[in-house]
C-alpha cells in the first residue's frame, strides 16, 4: 500500500491521489465493511498507510510561519481529510499546523488566540460531532480568523453561519486557504 501511495502522491500530486485513488478505495473498503461486518483491520491498515504517505510529503521551510489551522471537531476521530489538507497545502508551499483528533472546543479557541492564524478548517465527518456553536465560538473570538471553515458532511449545511466558508472538495480548499493564508 506505502508503495503504491508514495508513488501516486510522487507522480499525481496530493489532491489527485486524494481524489482518485485514495478516497474511491476508503469509500469500497466502507461499503465492503457495512455489507459483511468485516475488513474493519483492512480500513485501519489502510488509513494507516496514507497518514504515513501524506505526512512523508515535503513540508515548506519552517522559517514561514505556518497561518493555517487544521483541526478536527470536538470528539471527531476521523482526521485523514485533514492529513491530506495539510500535505496539499505543502506541496503547495503553504505550512499549516494540524492539531488532529477530537479538539475540545476550548482548546481550539486557545489554539487561536495563541497562534492567530489567518485560516480555521475544523472537520467533521459525523453529524453528531458538527456542532455549530463551536463555529459560532470561533466567530465571536476580539479577532477571529479571515477565514473559517466547516469542512467535512458532518455539519449542518442550513445552519451554518454566513461568515463560514464550505469548501467543494480538496482542491477548493488548497486554492481558498492558500489564497488567504499568503
Amino acid at each position: 500500500m506505502r508503495f503504491i501511495l508514495d508513488g501516486a502522491i510522487a507522480g499525481r500530486g496530493v489532491i489527485a491521489t486524494w481524489e482518485q485513488l485514495i478516497m474511491p478505495v476508503l469509500i469500497g473498503v466502507g461499503e465492503r465493511y457495512e455489507a459483511t461486518a468485516r475488513f474493519v483491520e483492512v480500513e485501519h491498515l489502510l488509513s494507516r498507510s496514507v497518514t504515513e504517505a501524506l505526512s512523508g510529503v515535503p513540508r515548506p521551510p519552517w522559517e514561514i510561519a505556518p497561518r493555517a489551522l487544521l483541526a478536527a471537531a470536538d470528539e471527531e476521530q476521523h482526521t485523514l481529510p485533514l492529513e491530506a489538507l495539510a500535505a496539499a497545502l505543502a506541496e503547495s508551499g503553504v505550512p499549516s499546523r494540524l492539531l488532529g483528533a477530537r479538539v475540545p472546543s476550548q482548546a481550539l479557541l486557545d489554539a487561536v488566540e495563541r497562534t492567530g492564524p489567518a485560516v480555521v478548517v475544523l472537520w467533521s465527518q459525523l453529524r453528531s460531532t458538527g456542532d455549530v456553536a463551536q463555529l459560532e465560538r470561533l466567530l465571536a473570538l476580539p479577532h477571529p480568523p479571515l477565514v473559517l471553515a466547516a469542512a467535512g458532511p458532518g455539519w449542518p449545511a442550513p445552519d451554518l453561519p454566513p461568515e463560514v466558508t464550505v469548501f467543494r472538495g480538496l482542491a477548493d480548499a488548497v486554492r481558498i486557504v492558500a489564497a488567504a493564508s499568503r
